[in-house]
């Protein structure tokens, strides 16, 4: 990779029970990418500046800001960005284990030695082609459209063996948000913009745009909006399951009826307090 690639590491196995890492990945202009390749992780891939180029299977996809790529674990793809301008997005593995390889390009960059959780062994990686600009057709890509914000499902547990839920969601200023409550699976919130409030276990917290808020499952927790503008902000589940209930919720707010996947049972949620403030 360039020495002009960036990236910081948001949330590692470690934290995750090995479900789930998070990085921030900046990429240069006219960067090359890695040669088309499979793992047997998925990674999803949020847009957050720019314009990237993505391959996976045979089809070329270009995904600008708001945009969200998926690779399932075993399916070929890669990445690149052809433009004149840098591009940054925020990369979701499942289950967790890659991380330890930007941690490794992280203190690399920094001139310091790594950290011992970027010493584990990172997941094998298998090179079954060439690089996105080696081909011809890069005019035809087909756009990603921008994920919207209000419980849109952008990865689903039928694309991943059950493995993890992706959704965007909205907040507006003064909302109260859900009451305190747990579950089974754990959740990962990430603030794209405004900031939110909240509480897991005993802890209040307030995390803007770029901060994240890991909650394993079982314990309670709460969000809110005690801003003066919305709250947009990423979510993830592991395992899925949950997924299925905001894209009930979409569907009934747009009038239409929910895919066939949406309707398969929702892991139960124990509420166990009242909404942040109250």
């Amino acid at each position: 990779m360039s020495s002009a690639f960036s990236t910081a590491v948001a949330l590692r196995s470690e934290q995750s029970g090995g479900a789930l890492s998070v990085t921030d990945n900046t990429l240069p202009a006219r960067w090359d990418g890695p040669p088309l390749h499979h793992h047997e992780f998925d990674e999803a891939f949020y847009v957050l500046e720019g314009e990237i180029m993505f391959q996976v299977r045979d089809e070329l996809l270009v995904a600008g800001p708001g945009a969200v790529a998926f690779a399932p674990g075993g399916v070929a793809h890669t990445l690149a960005n052809l433009g004149d301008a840098p591009a940054r997005y925020l990369l979701l593995c499942t289950p967790a284990g890659f991380e330890a390889y930007f941690g490794r390009l992280a203190a690399e960059a920094a001139g310091e030695d790594p950290p011992a959780w970027a010493l584990a062994p990172t997941p094998p990686v298998t090179t079954v082609g060439g690089q996105i600009g080696e081909r011809g057709d890069v005019a035809a890509a087909t756009p990603i459209a921008p994920a919207g914000d209000h419980f849109d499902v952008v990865v689903h547990g039928e694309q991943n063996d059950g493995r993890v839920g992706v959704m965007l969601n909205r907040l507006p200023p003064g909302a109260t948000g859900p009451p305190l409550h747990h579950h089974a699976f754990d959740e990962m919130f990430y603030v794209l913009e405004g900031e939110l409030a909240f509480q897991v276990g005993d802890a209040l917290v307030t995390k803007r745009a770029g901060d994240l808020v890991f909650v394993p499952g079982g314990v309670a927790h709460a969000f809110t909006n005690r801003g003066d503008r919305p709250a947009r902000f990423l979510i993830a589940c592991t395992p899925a399951g949950v997924e299925r209930h905001f894209a009930r919720r979409a569907a009934e707010a747009e009038g239409v009826a929910p895919p066939a996947w949406a309707m398969l049972p929702v892991p139960s949620v124990t509420r166990v307090g009242p909404p942040i403030g109250w």
